[in-house]
């Protein structure tokens, strides 16, 4: 996943073009089905130690956790990485800033008391767990892959996407959002990646004229 094949202006607009037509697909009939039917599936699954799993991985990854540690990795990685360092807390902070304006122009609803194990009232689409884990997890896979041997880049890899996996399942899971909105969170995690990418290496850029 090099950083120059993922991070261009025009791979912002066709990220974020596909969130609204997610958005607007939300909408539909089709979508209603489809969420519905899946999360009548997971709901029946419900029971035993793993809804206890599910709920404690959903409470460790909230954004209020992740935003205050992408803060003090990049405190620790400025020595190694400099003004990249900022990219763990610049790719969170615009993906939950994608996700916040989607939920308010959206204003969906979440899954109701007999599908959930949670009780929550704000709006659905997209997820903002699945947001920020997304896009913190791939801005680490972008900072530590020029450093990494290509046996610790696949385990690296492996991991991120184990984890963003888990989260995902753990958001439906727990009836706190639709497929559709966990799809949308990994969207909006996308968009805040490379969002933050380009304006990190424009400011990198401008830093190394002024000073050369």
């Amino acid at each position: 996943m090099a950083r120059a094949r993922i991070a261009s202006p025009i791979h912002v607009v066709g990220w974020i073009v596909a969130l609204v037509a997610l958005a607007w697909f939300t909408q539909t009939t089709v979508a209603g089905k489809l969420d519905g039917s899946f999360a009548q599936l997971v709901s029946g699954l419900h029971g035993g130690t793993f809804d206890s799993v599910m709920l404690t991985l959903s409470e460790v990854v909230r954004p209020a956790y992740i935003a205050p540690a992408t803060l003090v990795a990049a405190l620790v990685l400025w020595w190694r990485f400099r003004v990249m360092a900022l990219l763990l807390p610049a790719s969170f902070g615009a993906s939950i800033a994608v996700t916040y304006a989607m939920k308010w122009f959206l204003d969906r609803d979440r899954p109701g008391e007999t599908l959930s194990l949670v009780n929550l009232h704000d709006a659905a689409f997209p997820s903002a767990h699945v947001a920020g884990t997304t896009s913190t997890g791939m801005a680490v896979i972008q900072l530590l892959l020029p450093v990494l041997r290509n046996a610790a880049r696949k385990l690296l890899d492996a991991a991120i996407i184990a984890l963003i996996g888990a989260v995902s399942l753990s958001r439906v899971w727990v009836g706190a959002h639709w497929l559709t909105d966990i799809i949308g969170g990994l969207i909006a995690g996308i968009v805040g990646l490379i969002v933050a990418l380009l304006v990190l290496r424009r400011w990198q850029r401008g830093r190394r004229l002024r000073f050369a």
